[in-house]
């Protein structure tokens, strides 16, 4: 009996679907090596990836060699790329036979499993390595056996379930935590999946079928949780060069930990646990170019994962300015936007900040622009949510200044369809004013306010919400559509200095214009006490653009004027700088309150 091509794809495909019906179970019990709870979703992802990119055809040498490819391209996390590197090893041997003998399955067994101990910089026992490791051990003792590879396999699936019950044993952390290791146990019901194949069960797969509905996936935990050294768990892929893959290790391994390495060919993937993405993905920039970036928060997973105050969540993207003590503190999900310079993509506030891009726009002729972030990174980001929270309300950008909004609704769909509850509100802000929005729901959310009374809320504070913006020059807003093209160069030839706001739709509009800088600042001020006279504050922050001491100088006249502290002064997002202008600040506001709409 051999193993062919269909083999190898069916019963991976066997293994997936096993895995994906344990795929809850195995976030609940994440705490190696972060307690984010997404091991089981980053293995899960990573075997999609495999399958969407091959589709069942030729032989074992094609089969294995597609495996190794589309696994580095679909690789997340620290578990997904040991499983692309387990096979990248495997298609070593595995690309030299159209089948598969019991010889050449455990030749390359033995070689996946080593590739994926070397991807790792410090590997571990008591984790997936050590389960892969006992699995290839038992099948290495079938050598010159004459039984069915069913039975041997099954054998070896035997050895593996209980090196993963010995994984609590094995890690100290495990062990307080009273669970096996997420990622061996993730790999055993890859195994069980295949054993099910083995078996020639009948069963017809279907995506929509394994939609759990959202009541039933929510996660609760109540495991021993260690916070990271590192705040951000970040991966690049690279198009490199065989001479400058050896200089990759040394160029990221002292910025962080949990470092692991897989390669195919002239691609390779970097992920590492780290304080400073930006750092990282600057050193890579010198030996390959990066095709893609990714960087999760793992702090804020943690929270969302461990420490929840609420069974509502607000997400929101990083265009909105709020201080990081704030999203910390009221487990605020922030989802950054994206930043083109050249052929190069950065995360807004992440992996570039508005002073960077501000040294960029004066220092090169690159072309910078903005965009939204994909739907599959914002599906991603909610899929992760959905499975600690009941309620996920997304406050965005105004739509008529970003197609966030309507990707946003794009990537919601799937789960909506499947049970989640997500709502998505166009806040008809940006920048500043956004930002208070956001922070004034967050706080609502912990008083206790939640369903259709706190959309009810939410709506109705966006609506009394101002933005006012003193710009140096529209010269940006103009360029990025912002400003009409016919108004914005009439006042550019003037030389005048304008204040930009916001229309009741979301889009840009010229409030007033000043000779003089000072002027501007002036109307500002003047502005904000008529509305304080006659209305009332409920709540006001700024935010600025390279240039804190005028935001806090202007925050402390109104703080000194009415007795009331800003929310922030904070800087705001290059995606806000790379339109409004060095030297712009912004003053936003909520009205006092109006009574609520009555449903």
């Amino acid at each position: 009996m051999t193993i062919t091509g269909k083999d190898l794809y069916d019963s991976l495909t066997y293994g997936y679907y096993h895995l994906r019906e344990n795929m809850q179970a195995i976030n609940a019990i994440n705490v190696f090596p972060v307690a984010d709870g997404d091991t089981g979703s980053n293995i899960t992802h990573t075997l999609k990836s495999i399958l969407s990119h091959t589709d069942g055809s030729g032989s074992v040498a094609d089969i294995s060699n597609n495996f190794a490819r589309s696994a580095l391209l679909g690789a997340r996390g620290n578990s997904g790329m040991i499983i692309a590197q387990f096979f990248q090893g495997f298609s070593l041997i595995a690309q030299e036979f159209e089948e598969l003998t019991i010889k050449a399955l455990v030749d390359s067994v033995k070689a996946a499993v080593a590739s994926a101990y070397s991807a790792v910089e410090n590997p571990m026992e008591g984790t997936i390595l050590t389960v892969m490791k006992s699995w290839a051990n038992q099948l290495s003792c079938a050598e010159g056996s004459d039984l069915p590879i069913p039975i041997l396999l099954r054998r070896a699936l035997r050895s593996a379930r209980q090196a993963e019950k010995e994984t609590t044993n094995q890690m100290e952390l495990l062990k307080r935590s009273k669970v096996v290791d997420a990622g061996a146990k993730a790999f055993v019901s890859i195994l069980e999946g295949v054993d099910l194949y083995l078996l020639k069960s009948e069963r017809i797969f279907s995506e929509t079928d394994l939609l759990l509905p959202a009541e039933s996936v929510r996660i609760e935990s109540t495991h021993t949780h260690e916070t990271s050294r590192y705040r951000y768990c970040t991966e690049a892929l690279l198009r490199i060069s065989e001479e400058e893959k050896l200089h990759v290790r040394s160029a990221v391994r002292f910025l962080g930990d949990s470092l692991v390495i897989g390669s195919h060919g002239d691609q390779m993937r970097i992920h590492l646990h780290t304080d400073d993405p930006a750092l990282m993905f600057e050193r890579l920039a010198l030996h390959a170019h990066i095709e893609e970036q990714k960087v999760d928060d793992m702090y804020t997973q943690q929270l969302s994962a461990n420490a929840r105050l609420s069974d509502t969540v607000i997400v929101t993207d990083s265009s909105a300015d709020i201080s990081q003590q704030v999203v910390d503190d009221f487990r605020i999900y922030r989802i950054p936007q994206v930043v083109q310079v050249g052929d190069t993509s950065f995360f807004d506030r992440i992996t570039i900040t508005s002073p960077l891009l501000l040294s960029i726009l004066e220092a090169s002729h690159q072309k910078v622009s903005s965009s939204m972030p994909a739907i599959g990174e914002i599906q991603r980001h909610l899929e992760f949510l959905a499975q600690y929270y009941k309620h996920i309300i997304v406050l965005s950008v105004a739509s008529k200044l970003s197609g966030t909004f309507q990707t946003y609704h794009l990537a919601a769909k799937a789960l909506q369809k499947s049970g989640a509850r997500i709502d998505i509100i166009d806040t008809r802000l940006n920048a500043s004013a956004q930002g208070l929005v956001v922070e004034v729901a967050a706080r609502a959310i912990v008083e206790g306010k939640k369903g259709d009374a706190l959309l009810r809320f939410i709506e109705n504070t966006a609506e009394r919400t101002t933005i006012m913006v003193s710009v140096q020059s529209l010269e940006m807003m103009v360029a990025g559509g912002r400003i009409p093209k016919r108004l914005g160069s009439f006042i550019l030839k003037l030389t005048l200095k304008p204040l930009i706001g916001l229309a009741k739709d979301g889009s840009g509009k010229v409030l007033g214009l000043r000779f003089s800088r000072a002027g501007s600042i002036s109307f500002l001020v003047a502005h904000f006490m008529h509305v304080y006279k006659k209305e009332g504050i409920q709540a006001y922050g700024m935010s600025y653009i390279g240039n804190p001491e005028l935001a806090l100088s202007v925050s402390e006249i109104l703080e000194q004027k009415t007795g009331i502290k800003p929310l922030f002064v904070e800087q705001a997002s290059p995606v806000i700088a790379l339109h409004a202008g060095k030297g712009a600040i912004s003053l936003s506001f909520i009205r006092g309150k109006k009574p609520e709409k009555i449903a």
